[in-house]
């Protein structure tokens, strides 16, 4: 007696957390196990097989047991002869008829002919169902249909059978096993390429946990669950799983599949995607790097697939601003897909040719441009019949270069003509058609029209700006991918006001471009200290999620122009808005202060006006690709300049690789003196406090250590700014003048002070990196953490602050108590002033890290912690403290290129309820370091406010002649304070 064992699985991929492949699903595929006795018996059990039928029934095992992809067309041949043979022995079984059917259709399917393979499982279906198959098989079956139905995108039929198998399963295993997951997998796949992403995740959670629990980490099918759910999760927006579980489907494929499996490659490139959608560079680069050696390795150097992997990684770069190398990959992927002509979407060469158009643009080569953008409207035109989105954008990004090279009645053209298909095929939230309006406005006045005909537009489309920053319900995460297109069309606006010398408009422009800028930071620290207010949040942004797949799916219904299902969503939708809008309202209602700190929004200029002290003035950058400007208020008004972009990167550089790079008695003192004309072209007309709000480039160089006038020589003797003036940042400007008394003199503050941290032991990291080094799963890795340098000066530096303060209530962490668990058990509730004298690490710093951290170490081994307190750890801590000082390294730098302007430090620490953060800008000397920041403290304490403090301690470092470079900024001028 023989039994017939099924083996398929239906497997689906997910690529770059967008759209469904196939990777070779393993189709009717039977094992024979060896028979008892002497004699062949049929399925059935009942009637000895004679031995042609027996011979006949061998082949077709011989066929099922083999690759259904390797020979499909060979396959058909001999399936063919088999048929033929077993029709006219007459004593095949028909569980074994069914199997020769079912591989026909394996045949076809992988001929992707799929229409012609549904009628093989049909038949398939029909022998098993008369030869009484057992039900496992009969599952089995029913699940390749449904893949065969899925493929057709008979997505109904197709779920009905993935639950009549898993009905059939559920009563075979019970709830949970590995044909069970199987079953809900396929249900998954059904409901996401339906677009119901939400129910898609109800579905793969549990497939992808049952998966590894099952068939363990070494089955393929667990990294391939693995990564196609770590894809819907980051489409959904659920960031952090979506790269946690990405990065255990990468480590799990590499391990038990290797480095060369396609899989592997697979799950690298998804792990990439994910960490280059949350904006993590530092870690996104070379995992997509890594992506594209194993695609290069497995498909060639010349397959579309290469292209896929070089236009990723090219994007990052330009995200990074590592413009040469972007260029390079981006021109390479370009060329490959002209050769194959295999693209996986008809715009995407269009797209790919108006990437590379970007970079001559931006150098000023026109000639190039107009070819490459001539190529991209050509390639775009000649893949569909209709205009559509994709079209009009690119028309519209060549209008706005012709805009900026005074060809306005020719970009005027095409945006009346463009704007509107952007209008029809957006909802007017989205970053593209916010930017379109905008671009028309600003194009309208350009070419001498009554302001009654762009200004209404221009202000309704700031208003949209202002209502999605300022709304609860969306995701910090979407607000950092949108934040480069909506700073773009803000300094559209800001152009707009400039022209009508309007100060109010520019002021609101400037803000709005800066609130989105810094909401950056907020990515890394998305729960804040309040825990009611965080959970009522969390269930906001679950109902906002469903609100958004009900439009995606009702607009997919109106494009098909199914009435019954569109008129039926429509209602869902209606009822979905509904209650996100009563959830932000209760948010906001019970909330206000938990709202008004992660959700700035911008202020009139009259009331910031009334909020400034006499000598104080706010200086605010406004940063762009292809433009920037300055705008600084006083008590008297407001003034713009624009500023030269090209100046301005190159001094920034100047002044960030002297001061990270120091030679003695070194320091670029031209370039501090050009930053200074352009930020103050007339001074800063006797201000003593400098408020900084924004910025990018300009964000990374403490102002303290611009030059105020010509100097050659001694760098004690120089005219730095921070002699005239104290310096802070501003974090928000609805709460500039609010915040609690500005020094800390209370005879009996409460201080914290935890560093001195004991590093791991473990071999330093190289630099070069390599496989090993990229991947240690979902936990920084223990070797780069140990090959940072030693802090020897951080627990005197916290003792000296403690006798400062000459407090009997203090807390000191040093050592081994400054272990993260211990931290957290700690009640640092009632702190008054809180310092961490230890390493800050930003994203991508060390390998494993994908937030802003401070190093702590892990003092318990079985406390599940992984030494390092990140920011969204930081945020969900209890720490209103007057003032927060972090003593560390790198803790203000935020990443190159699209990361936020600061690290995400600063906004945890004010979500945990922190006035006032300082931070450092780049790596500080340990001996420097600890003695700002004990003059600072002791300053406050005598009465100095913060940014005061700051500045006399600065000055007194910079003129000791005891402490070795001291008047180099690169020892003095690390620090910047925030307040709010």
């Amino acid at each position: 007696m023989r039994s017939i064992i099924w083996r398929s699985n239906n497997a689906r991929l997910l690529l770059g957390g967008a759209a469904l492949t196939m990777l070779s699903p393993a189709l009717p595929a039977f094992a024979q196990e060896s028979a008892e006795g002497d004699g062949a018996t049929s399925a059935e059990g009942t009637v000895p097989l004679d031995p042609e039928a027996a011979q006949i029934v061998t082949e077709i095992e011989a066929i099922a047991n083999g690759d259904p992809s390797a020979d499909p067309e060979g396959d058909l041949t001999k399936l063919a002869e088999l048929r033929a043979r077993a029709e006219a022995n007459g004593n095949v079984p028909l569980t074994d008829l069914g199997v020769l059917e079912s591989q026909f259709g394996a045949a076809y399917f992988y001929l992707r002919d799929f229409e012609k393979a549904l009628p093989y499982f049909d038949a398939a279906a029909d022998f098993y169902t008369r030869g009484n198959a057992p039900l496992e098989e009969i599952a089995g079956l029913y699940n390749n249909q449904a893949t065969i139905l899925a493929s057709l995108a008979r997505y109904p039929e197709s779920e009905e059978y993935h639950r009549k198998a898993l009905a059939i399963r559920r009563e075979m295993e019970g709830e949970r096993g590995p044909f069970v997951a199987s079953s809900l997998f396929g249900l998954g796949h059904i409901a996401y390429r339906q677009g119901r992403v939400l129910e898609a995740l109800d579905y793969l959670r549990p497939a992808a946990e049952q998966t590894l629990e099952f068939l363990g980490p070494e089955d393929m099918l667990t990294s391939l669950r693995l990564t196609s759910l770590a894809s819907v999760l980051g489409r959904a927006g659920y960031d952090a799983e979506a790269i946690e579980t990405a990065r255990l489907a990468v480590r799990l494929s590499r391990e038990h599949l290797g480095e060369d499996h396609q899989l592997y490659g697979i799950a690298v490139n998804n792990l990439g995607h994910a960490l280059m959608q949350a904006r993590v560079l530092g870690e996104a680069i070379p995992v997509l790097r890594e992506a594209l050696r194993i695609r290069v390795a497995t498909v060639g150097e010349d397959a579309s697939g290469t292209a896929v992997s070089l236009r990723n990684l090219s994007q990052a770069l330009m995200l990074d601003g590592k413009t040469e190398e972007a260029e390079t990959l981006q021109r390479r992927a370009v060329e490959i897909y002209e050769k194959t002509g295999e693209v996986e979407d008809p715009f995407a060469l269009a797209t790919m040719y108006e990437a590379l158009a970007e970079h001559y643009a931006m150098r000023g080569d026109w000639q190039g441009y107009d070819e490459l953008t001539g190529k991209a409207i050509a390639s775009a035109d000649a893949a569909i019949d209709n205009e559509s989105v994709e079209q009009a954008l690119i028309h519209l990004h060549r209008a706005d270069w012709w805009m900026r090279r005074g060809r306005n009645a020719e970009a005027l053209a095409e945006a009346e003509h463009w704007v509107p298909v952007v209008r029809d095929a957006f909802v007017e939230t989205h970053e593209d058609r916010i930017w379109s309006e905008l671009l028309l406005a600003r194009l309208r006045q350009l070419n001498g029209q009554d302001p009654s005909a762009y200004l209404p537009g221009g202000d309704a489309a700031m208003d949209v700006i202002s209502g999605r920053l300022a709304n609860v319900a969306v995701s910090d995460t979407t607000l950092v991918r949108e934040a480069r297109a909506l700073r773009e069309a803000a300094l559209l606006y800001l152009d707009l006001g400039a022209a009508l010398d309007d100060s109010a408009r520019v002021f609101r422009a400037a803000q709005v471009a800066n609130i989105s800028e810094l909401a950056r930071g907020q990515q890394f620290a998305r729960f804040g200290a309040d825990d009611a207010a965080t959970q009522q949040r969390e269930r906001l942004l679950d109902l906002a999620r469903k609100t958004n797949e009900l439009r995606t799916r009702y607009r997919a219904a109106l494009d098909e122009e199914d009435e019954a299902q569109a008129a039926s969503l429509a209602l869902e939708v209606e009822q979905a808005d509904r209650a996100e809008r009563e959830a932000a309202d209760d948010l906001v209602r019970a909330y206000p202060e938990y709202v008004r700190r992660f959700r700035p929004t911008p202020v009139d200029l009259a009331s910031l006006q009334s909020r400034l002290r006499p000598d104080d003035v706010l200086v605010v950058p406004v940063e762009g690709d292809r433009e920037s400007w300055i705008i600084r208020v006083d008590t008297g008004g407001a003034s713009w300049s624009p500023l030269d972009n090209g100046q301005l990167a190159e001094d920034v550089t100047a002044i960030r690789d002297a001061v990270e790079r120091p030679n003695e008695g070194e320091f670029p003192l031209a370039s501090s003196r050009r930053l200074f004309g352009q930020i103050f072209p007339d001074g800063t007309q006797g201000a003593h406090r400098v408020l900084l709000y924004g910025g990018q480039r300009l964000a990374s160089v403490p102002f303290g250590l611009l030059t105020t006038a010509d100097h050659v020589g001694d760098l004690s003797a120089a005219p730095w700014l921070i002699r005239d003036a104290a310096v802070q940042v501003v974090g928000n400007l609805d709460l500039l003048g609010e915040q609690r008394g500005d020094a800390t003199t209370s005879p009996t503050v409460r201080f914290a002070g935890i560093g001195g941290v004991e590093l791991p032991a473990g071999e330093a990291a190289s630099s070069g990196g390599g496989v090993s080094a990229l991947f240690r799963g979902g936990r920084p890795d223990a070797a780069s953490i140990a090959s940072l340098p030693a802090l020897p000066g951080a627990t005197t530096e916290l003792r000296e602050i403690a006798d400062a303060l000459q407090s009997r209530d203090s807390v000191l962490l040093i050592g081994a108590d400054a272990a993260e668990d211990n931290v957290k058990r700690t009640d640092l509730s009632s702190i008054d002033i809180l310092v961490f004298a230890t390493h800050g690490l930003v994203a991508g710093e060390v390998t494993g890290l994908w937030e802003p951290a401070l190093l702590l170490g892990s003092g318990d081994a079985g406390s599940g912690e992984d030494g390092l307190l990140g920011a969204s750890e930081i945020a969900r801590m209890r720490l209103p403290a007057d003032w927060v000082i972090l003593s560390a390294c790198n803790t203000a730098a935020g990443i190159d290129g699209d990361g936020p302007t600061y690290s995400g430090l600063a906004t945890a620490f004010a979500q945990a309820g922190a006035h006032a953060i300082l931070l450092s800008h780049w790596r500080v000397r340990d001996d420097a370091a600890a003695r700002l920041s004990v003059d600072t403290v002791r300053a406050s304490q005598a009465g100095a406010t913060r940014a005061e403090a700051l500045r006399q301690a600065q000055l007194a470092l910079l003129s000791d002649p005891q402490l070795a470079d001291a008047a180099n900024p690169a020892v003095w001028a690390p620090f910047v304070l925030i307040e709010n």
